[in-house]
């Protein structure tokens, strides 16, 4: 699992990919372990921040009422 860093932000700590840490994560700037891995791996594409992806409207599943 080399792409994943362990979340200090999450309760119980857990691992997730760097890829949704930098792109979701309103810390990801000041993060410790995001930091620390992107100075590890300076020539990765992950450096480089690209848009969130986000599903179409359409195909979202609302939930609803009982």
């Amino acid at each position: 699992m080399k792409d994943y860093i362990v979340c200090e932000e999450r309760a119980n700590h857990s691992r997730i990919h760097i890829k949704i840490c930098q792109n979701r994560c309103e810390n990801s700037a000041t993060c410790q372990a995001f930091r620390e891995y992107i100075n590890a791996h300076p020539a990765d594409e992950v450096a480089k921040r690209s848009e969130a992806v986000s599903w179409p409207r359409e195909k979202l599943i609302f939930p609803t009422p009982a």
